[in-house]
């Protein structure tokens, strides 16, 4: 008797896939009408099992065939994309870089120190095509006594100094105007320049110095045009192109006089013509140079606050401001760097020889958070020497 299993089985692993479910199909369909009541009852079972399973297998692997042919034939007979609709696609696909908020890193942080300070208190002032940030706070009374300018330290903001901020909002309330303009930073100093070493001297070699010969590669006759070039003209070197001169940017120190010029006129156009000056660090070289543009007679007093006699890169000289000048003046220092004790010592012995009997040296705490003491040094020091009165229709005569 066959076994209808093995028969089965032996046909099916000849053939390929699709050929082995048709003839597994038909062989089992053979098998089970031929032999089906030969066959014991579990291989009758076993026949009949396989027979539904492979007629379902076959009826599936048709139906995916036939899917297949169906979309190739979709997308062959599909048109093709249109030229204009995929350069439109491909440049909306393309993601355009969005512009700067802000033209420079300066501009921003004056764009976010104005955003932290009260509206009543930013001023903006024209710079050519940029602006500048300035701070201007109001006394909070009705009877002023002056205006304070504020000279920051080199490399800060407006509102970095942690002594000149709470200087600038604690003054108002006594009667003191207070501005504060946006300084730029010193400029790089430039590498020094090193000297080449000469190099040896050789012996001249006549030959080598001789007229070198043309090269080979050498255009002479135009096929275009059928001209010949002139060996004079080929052999005359052609001089390079002028380099187109560069604009010259201003520099850190002519920004800084020009944006302390127009601090002052401010002032002097909102009738503030008692001006203190309160400057610290490396920025007493640059108040320096205003006050020797303006006058020595410009100012009512001076306060200074961990001053530097010298700044790198930037002309001024404070020493030669102290001696010549001769309003009251005030030193703080709080001999937290080196060079506090030292700058200090130079400034005290140069107002000691000057006859400077306005002149207070005073040593302050390392660390004070509220600044306290500084407010009430510096007040009590502009209420005793450089406290002014309001002058109703006064008129302004500007020195010959």
């Amino acid at each position: 008797m066959i076994n209808p299993v093995r028969e089965m089985w032996r046909h099916c692993t000849q053939l390929p896939v699709q050929a082995q479910v048709a003839t597994a199909t038909s062989v089992a369909a053979k098998l089970a009408v031929i032999n089906y009541w030969e066959m014991p009852v579990r291989y009758r079972v076993l026949a009949v099992t396989m027979y539904l399973c492979l007629f379902a297998c076959g009826a599936f692997v048709q139906g995916a065939f036939a899917q297949g042919d169906s979309t190739a034939q979709e997308a062959a007979e599909a048109p093709a994309p249109d030229a204009e609709s995929a350069a439109a696609e491909a440049a909306e696909a393309e993601v355009v870089p969005e512009a700067p908020i802000y033209s420079s890193r300066a501009l921003r942080d004056m764009s976010l120190v104005a955003q932290a300070t009260p509206s009543d208190q930013v001023l903006w002032w024209p710079e050519g095509e940029s602006q500048v940030l300035a701070l201007y706070n109001r006394a909070i009374s009705a009877e002023p006594v002056g205006a304070v300018l504020f000279v920051q330290d080199q490399d800060l903001h407006a509102i970095r100094p942690q002594r000149l901020q709470q200087l600038r909002l604690a003054l108002p309330a006594f009667g003191w105007t207070t501005l504060m303009v946006t300084l730029p930073p010193p400029d790089a100093v430039p590498v020094p320049v090193r000297e080449a070493p000469e190099p040896a001297t050789a012996a001249v070699d006549t030959a080598a110095t001789a007229e070198a010969p043309r090269p080979e590669t050498e255009e002479v006759f135009d096929d275009t045009s059928g001209e010949v070039a002139s060996v004079d003209e080929l052999n005359t070197p052609q001089e390079p192109a002028a380099p187109t001169p560069a604009i010259p940017a201003k520099s850190a120190s002519e920004m800084t006089d020009t944006r302390l010029a127009q601090a002052i006129r401010h002032l002097h156009d909102n009738g503030q013509f008692n001006v203190v000056l309160v400057v610290e660090g490396a920025g007493a070289v640059r108040a320096a140079r205003l006050v020797a543009q303006m006058g020595f007679e410009g100012f009512r007093a001076l306060v200074l606050l961990d001053a530097r006699n010298q700044l790198q890169g930037e002309a001024g000289d404070l020493l030669a401001v102290i001696a010549k000048l001769s309003v009251p003046m005030l030193d703080l220092y709080e001999d937290r760097h080196i060079a506090d004790e030292r700058d200090v010592a130079t400034r005290l012995v140069t107002a000691k020889r000057a006859g400077h009997e306005n002149y207070v040296s005073l040593q302050m705490p390392v660390y004070e958070p509220s600044q306290e003491r500084v407010i009430k040094r510096v007040r009590g020091f502009l209420d005793a020497h450089a406290k002014g009165v309001k002058v109703d229709n006064a008129q302004v005569i500007d020195a010959p």
